[in-house]
C-alpha cells in the first residue's frame, strides 16, 4: 500500500481538541490597555529623567562656563592692573632718570648748564666747527665785585643776583647758544656760526640789559648795581683743544679786568 497511514481514532481526536489561540484573543480588553498605559508612564518617567539629566548637564556646563569667564575677567583685570603698574613704574624710573641727568648737567642756583654739561658740548661744537668750516665763539664773562654784594647785602641776595644773571643770559641769547655757570661768579656763552665781531656785539647787548636792569636781588630803585667783565675770543687753528680754547677766552678776560671791568675784551 502506498502513502501515509490513517491516524487512530483517539489521535485525531486530541488533534481537534488542541488549536493554538492569538495572544492578543487571550487577553482581556481591560487588561490590554492597562498593559499600554503602564508603558506611556513608564516612557514618560525615562523622557522625563532624560530632559532632567539634559538640562542638570546643561546647568552644570553654564555654570562652569561662568566660572571660567569670570576667571578670564578677574585674570584680565590683573593684566591691566600689572600692566598699569608697570607703565608708572617705567614713567617714574624715567622722570628719576631725567631728574638726575638735570642734576648731573644743571646749575642748581642759576639753572643754566654747569660746567661738566659746557665742557661736553664744548668739544662737540669745536669737532663740529672744523668739520663743516663754521665760526665758534666763546664768551667767559664774569660778576664783578659779587664778593661786596654777598658782604654788603647778604649771601642771600648775592645768590639771588647769580639767578637774575642766569635769566637775563637766556633771555638776551639765541636759542642756538649755549650759556652756562662754570664756577662761582664765572659764566660762559658759547656762539655757533657766529664770528668774533658778532660775539662782540651779543657781550654788548648782554651789557645794556645789565645796565637796564633794576630789581637787583629783589631791591627796586636800582639800590644794587651789578655789571660784568668779558673775554671773547673765536675758534682758529691753533686751538687744537678745547682747553686751549678757554684759555684763551679767560686771558681775554683778565685783561678786562686789568683794564677797569665792565667791558669785554677780545683775543
Amino acid at each position: 500500500m502506498g502513502g501515509y497511514a490513517a491516524l487512530p481514532a483517539w489521535a485525531q481526536a486530541g488533534s481537534r481538541a488542541f488549536q493554538p489561540q492569538p495572544v492578543v484573543a487571550a487577553l482581556s480588553a481591560p487588561a490590554l490597555l492597562g498593559g499600554l498605559c503602564l508603558l506611556l508612564i513608564v516612557g514618560l518617567l525615562w523622557l522625563g529623567m532624560r530632559f532632567r539629566q539634559q538640562r542638570s548637564q546643561a546647568q552644570l556646563l553654564s555654570a562652569q562656563a561662568l566660572a571660567q569667564s569670570d576667571e578670564l575677567r578677574q585674570q584680565n583685570k590683573h593684566l591691566e592692573a600689572t600692566l598699569l603698574e608697570k607703565a608708572e613704574l617705567e614713567l617714574k624710573l624715567r622722570e628719576q632718570a631725567d631728574a638726575f641727568e638735570r642734576l648731573a648737567n644743571e646749575d642748581d642756583l642759576s639753572g643754566l648748564p654747569n660746567r661738566r654739561a659746557f665742557d661736553e658740548v664744548l668739544a662737540r661744537d669745536m669737532a663740529v666747527a672744523r668739520r663743516a668750516g663754521r665760526a665758534l665763539s666763546l664768551v667767559v664773562l664774569s660778576i664783578d665785585h659779587l664778593k661786596q654784594i654777598n658782604a654788603q647785602w647778604s649771601r642771600a641776595v648775592g645768590d639771588l643776583v647769580l639767578c637774575e644773571v642766569g635769566e637775563l643770559m637766556r633771555r638776551s641769547l639765541r636759542a642756538s647758544d649755549m650759556p652756562a655757570r662754570l664756577g662761582n661768579k664765572e659764566f660762559a656763552v658759547l656762539l655757533t656760526d657766529t664770528a668774533l665781531p658778532e660775539a662782540e656785539i651779543a657781550c654788548q647787548r648782554l651789557q645794556r640789559l645789565f645796565a637796564q636792569y633794576v630789581e637787583w636781588g629783589g631791591h627796586e630803585a636800582g639800590d644794587i648795581k651789578v655789571s660784568f667783565s668779558a673775554g671773547v675770543v673765536q675758534l682758529h687753528e691753533d686751538d687744537q683743544a678745547p682747553v686751549l680754547f678757554y684759555q684763551r677766552a679767560k686771558n681775554a678776560l683778565a685783561t678786562a679786568k686789568r683794564e677797569g671791568r665792565a667791558r669785554t675784551c677780545t683775543a
